[in-house]
């Protein structure tokens, strides 16, 4: 079966996940499209993902940086984090969940987390980054990958289990309607150790030290119930990946490595909300 004819298979099969966002209506396929009660129309691209948003992709995000992140973290660069996020989901003892990765990039994190899951799932990605979610079709298969926009998102209230939103900035009134009311978001941001050795040969000395209590205080501003779980390691970079691990990240941008990096310190808050 071709790419395209998966994903449109994959949609037919969880149709009540999405709505037009155009409209709000419901959807559904007709060959390789989705069409509304309202008759939008949103075609499926041969490389097996659909594109819901009319606009342009964010520039600098572009093929280039999502082929360099995912061949980083396919080596391993964050498989601690992807354990941990796994242990609770795990935890959480769902039979069947529907998980919403929401600016899940090439789609390794979603991946790397769905493919150690011991239940019936759902798996969707979504970024507004074209290149992202092209990437993330062309390696991942079993998952649904979606162009779209948070702000006017292609999915209905209330029919998600798990929300994602892994290193990429939030919309907690939308993840909010978004989720199931038992549901779970599982954010993960930056602490002060977070790709220090990055930091250091791209940034002045006062933004080398940075602190996530703001982003905190935001979060537990919306959630009544919040858990929060720390990973913290140092991961040695592969020679071969150097030039990757320095494009895949903003931080470099027309920036020029200085200094070869052997290790780089993995430190994440992993927060939870309901």
């Amino acid at each position: 079966m071709k790419k395209i004819e998966q994903a449109a298979q994959l949609i037919e099969q969880n149709k009540s996940l999405f709505r037009c966002p155009i409209c709000q209506e419901e959807i559904r396929v007709e060959n390789t499209s989705v069409i509304c009660n309202s008759h939008h129309q949103f075609d499926l691209a041969k490389k097996g993902y659909i594109n819901f948003y009319s606009k342009a992709s964010p520039r600098d995000y572009d093929r280039k940086l999502f082929e360099a992140r995912y061949q980083v973290i396919q080596s391993g660069m964050y498989d601690l984090l992807h354990q941990k996020i796994t242990e609770i989901i795990k935890g959480l003892d769902y039979q069947v969940a529907n998980i919403l990765d929401l600016g899940c990039g090439e789609g390794s994190h979603l991946q790397k987390i769905t493919q150690q899951l011991d239940i019936t799932f759902v798996g969707i990605g979504m970024d507004i980054a074209k290149d992202g979610i092209i990437t993330a079709a062309k390696y991942h298969q079993g998952l649904i990958w979606t162009v779209a926009d948070l702000a006017q998102s292609p999915y209905p209230s209330s029919q998600f289990d798990i929300l994602l939103n892994i290193l990429t900035p939030a919309n907690y009134q939308e993840f909010k309607r978004l989720l199931h009311t038992d549901g779970r978001l599982i954010k993960v941001i930056p602490r002060s150790g977070y790709l220090q050795e990055i930091r250091e040969q791209v940034m002045g000395e006062k933004q080398q030290t940075y602190v996530n209590d703001e982003i905190m205080a935001h979060f537990k501003k919306h959630f009544d119930n919040v858990e929060i779980h720390t990973v913290q390691y140092q991961w040695e970079v592969p020679a071969d990946l150097l030039e990757d691990i320095w494009y895949m990240t903003p931080l470099t941008w027309r920036k020029e490595i200085e200094q070869s990096i052997e290790w780089v310190t993995i430190d994440l808050d992993i927060i939870i909300g309901y």
